[in-house]
Formats: C-alpha cells, sequence, structure tokens
C-alpha cells in the first residue's frame, strides 16, 4: 500500500486497495493496511505513549466514510466504530493487525483514502490542563521517529497542539496571567516550549478535534 508523506507524519495520506474481490462486492484489505504504523505505535512501552494517541480517520474523496466497517477474524466480524468525521474510535490490537482483515462496505472498486495523525488522549473540552497537553507533546515528539521508521528523516518533531475549530482561546499561566493562544491555520495552538509555565487551556468553542502538529 503506497504511502505519502505531507509535512509529517499527522498529515499522512494513503489509498486502501482491494486486497480481494472474493468477499461480496465489499472492499477487504488487510488490517495492517488499512491502519499503516499503528503497530509501531503499539510497540511503543506504554509508559512512552500514555499521553498521546494514533488517530485515523476515513474518507471518501473528501467526504468522511460513513459506510460500515467490520474488523475480520476468520468467521467474526466485529463492527468498527466510526465518528461522524470518519474518526475510528476503536483501533486493532497488535495481535489483530497482524492477522486481521478490514471490511468495508462499499464497492470493491471504491477508493478509499486515511489521514493518520497524532492527538493527545485527553478529551477535548474548552477548559483543559496545559501540563497534560504538554506531557503528550513531549511524548508524541520522541514516539513520532519510531513510528514514523524509514520515513523518520521525513518528520519534524511535533511540538504543538491545534485546537481544531476552536477559533480563539487563551492560555492561563502559574501565576494567573493570561494571554491569547496564537492561531495556526484559523485554529488557536498550544506550543508548550514557546510558553512555558502554562497551567490551563481555555477555548472559546468545543474543539473537534486536538492536532499534535
Amino acid at each position: 500500500m503506497p504511502h505519502r508523506f505531507c509535512r509529517s507524519l499527522v498529515a499522512a495520506a494513503f489509498v486502501l486497495v482491494a486486497a480481494s474481490p472474493a468477499v461480496a462486492a465489499n472492499k477487504v484489505v488487510d488490517a495492517s493496511k488499512a491502519f499503516g504504523h499503528l503497530d509501531a505505535y503499539l510497540k511503543l512501552p506504554a509508559a512512552e505513549r500514555s499521553h498521546f494517541t494514533m488517530a485515523f480517520y476515513f474518507h471518501v474523496g473528501r467526504s468522511p466514510l460513513t459506510a460500515p466497517i467490520w474488523l475480520v477474524e476468520g468467521d467474526r466480524k466485529t463492527p468498527i466504530p466510526l465518528r461522524a468525521d470518519g474518526k475510528v474510535l476503536r483501533l486493532p490490537t497488535l495481535a489483530q493487525l497482524g492477522a486481521a482483515k478490514v471490511e468495508v462496505g462499499v464497492d470493491a472498486a471504491t477508493k478509499l483514502g486515511a489521514s493518520i495523525g497524532l492527538e493527545p488522549l485527553i478529551a477535548p473540552s474548552t477548559d483543559m490542563d496545559a501540563r497534560e497537553l504538554a506531557a503528550a507533546v513531549a511524548q508524541a515528539a520522541r514516539g513520532a521517529k519510531q513510528i514514523a521508521g524509514v520515513m523518520a528523516f521525513a518528520v519534524p518533531a511535533p511540538k504543538s497542539v491545534v485546537f481544531v475549530g476552536a477559533t480563539a482561546g487563551e492560555i492561563e499561566f502559574a501565576d494567573g496571567r493570561r494571554a491569547a493562544l496564537p492561531l495556526i491555520k484559523g485554529a488557536p495552538a498550544y506550543d508548550p516550549a514557546a510558553l512555558p509555565n502554562a497551567k490551563r487551556i481555555h477555548l472559546a468553542k468545543l474543539p473537534s478535534k486536538l492536532d499534535i502538529d
């Protein structure tokens, strides 16, 4: 399965190619191909991925995938839940990546895409602990190179959390001072190295997702 890296692992994208036309008309691929690089993430020691995770968003063209999708292990098919924006809400285990298939309820000729990102494990909110976000960035900066493997040379170290869809936000420092968060592509962003002694992040709107970029 070809991979195309754009700026960083966060912007990685690839096309899912049908592994076999034998199962009805649905598209079927190896789980390891549908979830590229996930095995490298799962092989990191638990203590080195306790604050960040990999996120997969499936899409057809520019639209999120809405068709049903299953993890197939022998005769067992387990639904894989997707969010409205195509984000996979339950990732396969390392053992499943090595043996399972992914079946998607679309014609085998349909071209599917997937965007891969790194995200903090903390849930999006309008009020977040800056120290937890800083820990996620620090872990992701160390882990991204190992996850990228042979493409590590092309992956800059992540340094910020971007609050996609939040429109504006403030950072609260340990001494009570506040300052506006800078914007990256129209979304507020928090760079722990550039904003030391941060305590809380306050956002004007609930972000749709958190990107480590």
